[in-house]
């Protein structure tokens, strides 16, 4: 958590959040499924995008030293999309529940494109 993620009323800004699900989303990616295959320029050959972001809001989330929790999980894996559920948390205390369709990317084209088979068998290990 950073100081400058705090809006006018003294709570994470809603935005911010967005940020911290995507931050974990990467970090479980990247950490699990290693980084991505790349083209001739050095950028990822292969990507993934978010559709739709539900989140609920349950309690402000005040500036505190220290970092906040994302806890997430897989609910579903089609052959293009999958399913992610999260909640952001400290102390004991839900801030925030989530839920958000990520779909795979070709990057080049600018369209969405099946998971590989690698891509959902690791998705399918944090199904819950």
């Amino acid at each position: 958590m950073r100081f400058s993620d705090i809006d006018a009323h003294g709570h994470v800004n809603n935005v911010r959040f967005l940020e911290y699900l995507e931050d974990a989303w990467i970090a479980l990616y990247l950490d699990n499924a290693g980084p991505p295959q790349e083209d001739r320029d050095g950028l990822p050959a292969v990507g993934f995008a978010v559709v739709r972001h539900e989140i609920f809001y349950r309690r402000p989330l005040r500036f505190r030293h220290g970092s906040v929790r994302v806890e997430s999980w897989v609910t579903k894996v089609n052959r293009v999309t999958c399913e992610m559920a999260a909640q952001i948390c400290s102390d004991g205390e839900v801030f925030v529940e989530a839920r958000s369709m990520i779909m795979g990317f070709d990057t080049h084209t600018a369209k969405p494109r099946r998971l590989t088979l690698h891509e959902r068998t690791f998705l399918k290990r944090y199904l819950r």
